[in-house]
């Protein structure tokens, strides 16, 4: 956390992208990256204190995805598990679900669906 912080701190000092990455803190991408979200966040603003180290790490994180989140293959999960039943291979279960149904996922989420079938998806 340190080198945002200094990262910033020299950002509010008016020194370039490629003046952060030449004094080894960031790379020039990193360093545009965090540029934006700074400007976004109102921390380039000389008369504000820093932000706190949380606050950065909050920023950066990357958003959480829902835990909610239903399998594409929900909706066929009956289909599928009498193909499995039948002893259907994996990759002709991929491919009558996206002639017959327009899936679109990947076959290793059909791979993997077997076990998820027993379980419920």
């Amino acid at each position: 956390m340190h080198h945002y912080r200094q990262a910033l701190m020299r950002m509010r000092q008016g020194d370039s992208d490629r003046d952060i990455a030449k004094s080894g803190l960031m790379c020039r991408a990193n360093a545009a990256s965090l540029r934006i979200l700074a400007q976004t966040q109102g921390w380039l603003d000389g008369s504000a204190t820093l932000p706190e180290d949380v606050a950065i790490a909050q920023a950066l994180a990357p958003p959480k995805r829902a835990s909610t989140t239903i399998s594409g293959l929900e909706p066929l999960r009956e289909q599928m598990a009498g193909w499995l039943g039948q002893g259907v291979s994996g990759v002709v279960i991929h491919t009558a679900l996206k002639r017959e149904h327009g899936y679109t996922g990947s076959y290793s989420a059909v791979a993997s669906a077997p076990a998820q079938v027993t379980r419920g998806l």
